[in-house]
């Protein structure tokens, strides 16, 4: 199977490109790449300043389509992808765990999405997608509805609830991003908050 990571956001609200900001040494980037590579045959990196990336060493693929947001990051990404079945990580997502996909990952022979949800609802830039989504995000996107969901009906979606998991809080901690330098500043003190919230 193969792994994206979605970096091609503007990150207007953290004020810097979020890929790149460190957690004890390492770039969010990094420590997912890392991680992904003990469970995935091919990585790559969907982004549309390939020059940012080169030095990971991994494939950038640019958006096929211009200004179209994380919808069309991922139909590129599928496009580009060699297996029936990719997940998309949000690159802002920096405690990503193995257990959780593995979870997500059982259901991708029935589905063509198999989605978390959380408390905030569905957490579509940690998820899987199949090839058969490629038809039904292009009509989306020639009619310019950019909601990453807005496709779903038109597909076979497995919505997993974290709330009923086992291990509900150290998956909700798989899902958590951190969209602004307020965010960030939260976890400073990141060896305190590795300990309190059980994160290696």
């Amino acid at each position: 199977m193969t792994a994206v990571i979605l970096a091609g956001g503007k990150s207007s609200r953290m004020g810097s490109n979020k890929a790149f900001l460190k957690l004890k040494g390492k770039t969010f980037i990094e420590r997912q790449i890392d991680l992904l590579r003990e469970m995935f045959d091919e990585i790559f990196i969907s982004a549309n300043t390939p020059s940012e990336y080169e030095y990971l060493n991994l494939p950038v693929f640019k958006d096929i389509y211009p200004d179209k947001g994380p919808l069309c990051g991922i139909y590129t990404s599928l496009v580009n992808s060699d297996s029936v079945n990719t997940f998309m990580l949000a690159c802002d997502m920096p405690f990503v765990e193995s257990g959780l996909i593995k979870h997500l990952k059982g259901f991708t022979k029935e589905y063509d999405v198999v989605v978390p949800k959380s408390e905030r609802g569905l957490e579509p830039l940690h998820a899987f997608y199949s090839k058969n989504c490629i038809d039904p995000i292009k009509r989306e996107l020639d009619g310019n509805n950019l909601r990453i969901i807005s496709f779903f009906p038109h597909v076979n979606v497995k919505i997993v609830e974290l709330d009923s998991l086992a291990a509900s809080d150290s998956f909700k901690d798989s899902i958590k991003n951190l969209n602004t330098r307020d965010d960030y500043d939260e976890i400073e003190n990141i060896d305190e908050y590795f300990n309190e919230n059980g994160i290696k």
